[in-house]
Formats: C-alpha cells, sequence, structure tokens
C-alpha cells in the first residue's frame, strides 16, 4: 500500500522527462521542485548501489540539476540513505505522508470558491505570485501541470476579483491527491486554506474518492494544525537529500 501511495503521488506531480534505472526512476524537470527532478527509489534493483549513485550524479549535474535523492523507510536498498549521507549527500527537508478517510467527514461546498478542470494561466499566475517563485519558470509549472494524464481540479478561494488562495486536486481512482495549497500571504489565518481543501475533497467525492492524501513539510505547523483538524493522520514520513553541484 505505502508503494502505491508512491506511484500515484509520482503521477500526480509529473516530470518533463524520466528514466527507469534498475528499479530507480529518475525525473528531471528543469530543477522545478524537489519532486520532479530527484531519484526515487521503488523497486528492487541489482547494479551495486554506490555504481548506480555515481551514474544519477554524472546525470543530474550534466543537466545543471543539483542530484537528490527521495528516501522512503521503505527504500531500496534499505541502507542506501547510509550510503548516501557517506557520499556528502545532506538531509534538504522532511515530509509527512498523510491520508484521510473521506468516508467519515462531511465535505462543505463554499459559494466563493472556483473549481476548475482545465488548465488556466491565470491560476498558474495565482500561485507563483503567492508564492513568491520566480515568474521566469511559469513555463515550466505550466508543462508540468500539461503532463497530468489522471482528472484534475484547480480550486480558488476569491474575494471579488482577487484570488486569495489556490490548490490543485489530482484524483487516481479511488485516491485523491491535494498538492500545491498556497494562501495569499495578507490573507493567512482566516480559514482560507480549510476552504481550498474542502473544495478539493468535494470534489474528489465526485470523482469517486475515498481516501484523500498530501504531503506537506514536519515543519510547517500551521499546515499541521490544519490538517490534523480535519482528521489527517500520518502514514509515514520522507526525506530528501540532496548534493550541490
Amino acid at each position: 500500500m505505502l508503494l502505491r501511495f508512491e506511484e500515484i503521488s509520482n503521477n500526480a506531480w509529473p516530470a518533463l522527462q524520466t528514466l527507469q534505472y534498475d528499479g530507480w526512476i529518475l525525473r528531471f524537470a528543469n530543477g522545478v521542485t524537489k519532486r520532479s527532478n530527484s531519484v526515487t527509489l521503488l523497486y528492487p534493483s541489482h547494479i551495486d548501489p554506490i555504481e548506480k549513485i555515481r551514474f544519477c550524479e554524472s546525470l543530474y549535474q550534466s543537466k545543471n540539476i543539483v542530484p537528490c535523492f527521495k528516501i522512503t523507510p521503505f527504500s531500496l536498498p534499505s541502507d542506501l540513505d547510509h550510503l548516501l549521507e557517506n557520499a556528502g549527500y545532506y538531509i534538504h527537508s522532511h515530509i509527512s505522508f498523510q491520508t484521510l478517510d473521506m468516508g467519515s467527514i462531511p465535505v462543505a461546498f463554499h459559494r466563493e470558491g472556483m473549481i476548475e478542470t482545465t488548465l488556466r494561466e491565470e491560476w498558474i499566475d495565482d500561485f507563483i505570485r503567492m508564492n513568491q517563485f520566480d515568474p521566469a519558470r511559469k513555463e515550466i509549472y505550466r508543462m508540468i501541470m500539461e503532463r497530468l494524464v489522471t482528472p484534475f481540479c484547480m480550486v480558488s478561494v476569491k474575494q471579488g476579483a482577487k484570488t486569495l488562495g489556490v490548490g490543485l486536486g489530482v484524483a487516481e481512482k479511488p485516491y485523491i491527491g491535494l498538492f500545491d495549497l498556497v494562501v495569499d500571504p495578507e490573507y493567512r489565518n482566516r480559514g482560507i486554506g480549510r476552504k481550498l481543501v474542502e473544495q478539493i475533497l468535494h470534489w474528489g467525492l465526485q470523482q469517486g474518492a475515498t481516501t484523500a492524501y498530501l504531503q506537506v513539510l514536519t515543519d510547517n505547523h500551521p499546515a499541521l494544525k490544519l490538517y490534523q483538524s480535519m482528521g489527517f493522520l500520518e502514514l509515514y514520513q520522507y526525506w530528501y537529500r540532496m548534493k550541490p553541484i
């Protein structure tokens, strides 16, 4: 089951290029987001892991991307985290993977919310603005989202013409994933994050989802508090190890 969650979460945020390498999945997206620019260790392998680490390093460096490995409690081989540490890889961030049984909660629909199921440039603009990301990377975000294969929704909470928050939901029955939830810094702590989550869950129910999942940094205390209040429970943690070019 845990392996399945890794598969569907990879599907929900695609890379621009993917290389299958002896049980490892190398993902590339011009350096935009660690999720799409890291090595995922899902399946058994046979090549010596030191050789594989060196191969991955060389390939990512050739594309001017910082070598990055996503480590889960069930990554194979089991000692890879230790091998990476010895090779100079440091832990960049810890993430909590959480799930919610959607049959146990009521989901509200908010009139000030907007749910769209086709890609809209303005949504990406709002997402970049509220995250204070580099607008020059907009095209890469758009290309990533264009590669979504399963149904998705782009949700917004608005006040008049102003967008206060956005989020992305990606369905792969019977699951709905919540991604890229962000609220305008001027409007935080006003319940907008909860409205975004409820909008995505509402749409997910319509897609036949019975379980929701999300990934949140373990030091993002406001988000952790919100998700806990809504019934999300941690399933496992994973972390990224990176090595500067």
